[in-house]
């Protein structure tokens, strides 16, 4: 009790905490050595560590933002915390009221209509029944939930019930609140309306702990930012660094260069992608200038050969742009009809796409390669040729926090193409012979 006085209302403190699951193979027999590990340590199960000597401490009015892939450890520091999970070591000292929401609408009774359920959920939070009633006006204007209130639960929609539930959390009396993805409650107008929330929530020297994988969510809303990896923490300050760094780990787990060949191995194609400085890149900057160079390697003279590039949102599994040779002279109508057939020839091929500035959304995108026979563009027929998936990928961030999330369906503009063959720039779309003036250029 004296380590609890001892700090501020709305302070955490946590220090050296180890949390470790036990691995059960044969379910019963595996409980019962956990038990009998109790008292003989030999016996115990292999453990799986999901926190590894975590210590933070938070002070009262911040908002802390817990970043971190999936089983990085962030929902298992949320249950110690909030006192629903014990530590396998270290301590973790609270001072003052919890209000922890770590999943939406965890308690709710679908036969319950809304106003029983938050009188009921008001007495499993350890308010009386006097005090939940005079809370409802509240949480039922915020939640905009009036027409529904005194019907089940089961008739709500997902969405409803969120709304209930995060309506329901900040309106309950604490000191701290803990949030675990519940943001995602509503449309953009009622978002807002939570964000706005949380802001007077803070402003009023409450403290927020919060985990999103949104990270507009993040930039919005936290003042701190926490990024856990694998059980221990990488970078604890200022927010926009945290993102920067949190990004930076989820680019070296997604994205990975790509050199593929066919199955005779005769063909190899790969993308690099450099930026103005004319260094190689996984990531980009939102307006950011950079060069996509497609390679092709080939043992001997292929033909003429129809090239496109596909752009894929990975998380959204939606094409969102294609590059062709041509296809921006087309638009820019220097030519009637683009040719976007190259020659393939013995050893290195390459066409360069000069992007003035990246506009495609912030996400993480697939680059698609596809070689056919030559084709016209106004009788298309992509059926004879074959596809290389996935030849690179790239992830495309943000500077301004306030933009994040944002993606789209997008036309890259094109300054310039450039194709050469065993370094050697060619005339463009001339086929094998490179012209004087091109050749000196290179």
């Amino acid at each position: 009790m004296s380590d609890r006085m001892c700090l501020t209302p709305g302070a955490i403190s946590v220090n050296d905490l180890v949390v470790e699951y036990p691995i059960y193979r044969q379910m019963i027999w595996d409980r019962f050595c956990a038990l009998l590990g109790m008292a003989f340590p030999a016996y115990k199960p292999p453990v799986r560590r999901v926190l590894d000597r975590i210590s933070l401490s938070i002070r009262p009015g911040e908002t802390v933002a817990l970043v971190g892939r999936n089983g990085a450890g962030k929902t298992s520091l949320l249950k110690v915390i909030s006192g629903l999970l014990s530590p396998t070591a270290g301590t973790v000292q609270v001072n003052g009221r919890i209000m922890a929401l770590l999943a939406m609408g965890i308690g709710f009774r679908p036969t319950f209509t809304g106003r029983e359920n938050l009188v009921y959920c008001g007495l499993l939070l350890g308010l009386d029944r006097h005090q939940t009633l005079a809370l409802i006006p509240t949480i039922v204007e915020f939640a905009e939930l009036e027409p529904a209130i005194d019907q089940p639960l089961f008739t709500y929609s997902s969405g409803m019930k969120a709304r209930l539930a995060f309506a329901l959390a900040v309106a309950i009396p604490a000191d701290i609140f803990i949030l675990d993805e519940t943001l995602a409650v509503g449309d953009a107008k009622f978002v807002t309306k939570c964000y706005r929330r949380l802001r007077e929530i803070e402003q009023s020297g409450k403290t927020i702990l919060m985990v999103s994988h949104q990270l507009g969510e993040i930039a919005r809303v936290a003042s701190r930012i926490v990024v856990i990896d694998r059980g221990a923490i990488l970078y604890d300050g200022n927010m926009l660094d945290g993102l920067r760094l949190y990004e930076e780990t989820l680019i070296d787990t997604v994205v990975e260069d790509g050199a593929h060949s066919d199955d005779s191995g005769s063909l190899r194609i790969s993308i690099q992608i450099y930026n103005e400085h004319a260094e190689a890149v996984s990531s980009v900057n939102i307006g950011e200038q950079v060069s996509m160079v497609l390679t092709m390697e080939a043992p001997h003279d292929m033909g003429e050969r129809f090239v496109v590039l596909r752009l894929t949102d990975i998380g959204r599994g939606q094409l969102c742009s294609y590059l062709m040779p041509s296809r921006w002279n087309t638009l820019r109508n220097q030519r009637a009809v683009g040719d976007d057939n190259i020659f393939v020839g013995a050893g290195t091929t390459r066409v360069t796409w000069e992007i003035p500035h990246w506009v495609g959304g912030e996400g993480l995108y697939s680059f698609d390669v596809y070689l056919g026979p030559p084709t016209h563009i106004a009788t298309l027929d992509l059926s004879q040729g074959r596809f290389w998936t996935a030849v690179a990928k790239i992830a495309v961030r943000c500077k301004n926090v306030w933009l994040k999330g944002s993606s789209t369906a997008i036309e890259i503009p094109v300054s310039d193409v450039r194709i050469a063959r065993d370094g050697r720039l060619l005339a463009p779309f001339a086929g094998t012979q490179a012209t004087d003036e091109s050749s000196r250029a290179a």
